[in-house]
């Protein structure tokens, strides 16, 4: 976290795109107008949309920078888990309205489970159970969500 604190291009690059966005958001409400006939709009809104792009290179070439002392301090993002928790989150999307709220939790935390670096099978088993005891009690007894449990009910 100090490393990022550091990178100078990284926190100019955040502060374009907050500034950005904040011109934006307040311009929001204003007429556009087109360029020959601008309105009350037009300019706080390319400013901002400008900042905010500006923002994002800044920052791009701060994170690019930082990945570049990363690598020569052998210090890393490992990527596997990324990708990984990823895919558990898109599965459990897809998997909750065709198998129910028990089998799409029960995915979704034996797959996180495999970004761990200490896999503890019984752990994460006891972990499922919970979770799926924790949403069932919370989300459809609790809250009276009309979601199925399984895929049969």
């Amino acid at each position: 976290m100090n490393s990022f604190l550091k990178n100078k291009d990284l926190l100019a690059g955040l502060m374009f795109i907050v500034i950005g966005v904040v011109f934006l958001v307040g311009a929001y409400n204003y007429q556009m107008g087109t360029a020959a006939r601008m309105g009350p709009g037009y300019f706080p809104r390319i400013l901002g949309a400008t900042m905010a792009a500006l923002g994002v290179v800044v920052a791009a070439i701060g994170l690019k920078n930082q990945a570049q002392w990363a690598a020569t301090e052998g210090i890393g993002w490992s990527w596997k888990p990324v990708i990984i928790l990823t895919v558990a989150v898109v599965l459990f999307g897809f998997a909750l309205p065709l198998a129910g709220m028990v089998i799409a939790i029960a995915l979704l935390t034996m797959i996180s489970g495999i970004a761990a670096h200490d896999k503890n099978f019984r752990e994460l088993a006891i972990i499922t159970v919970i979770m799926c005891l924790f949403c069932a009690a919370v989300f459809v007894w609790g809250l009276k969500l009309q979601m199925k449990l399984f895929p049969w009910s």
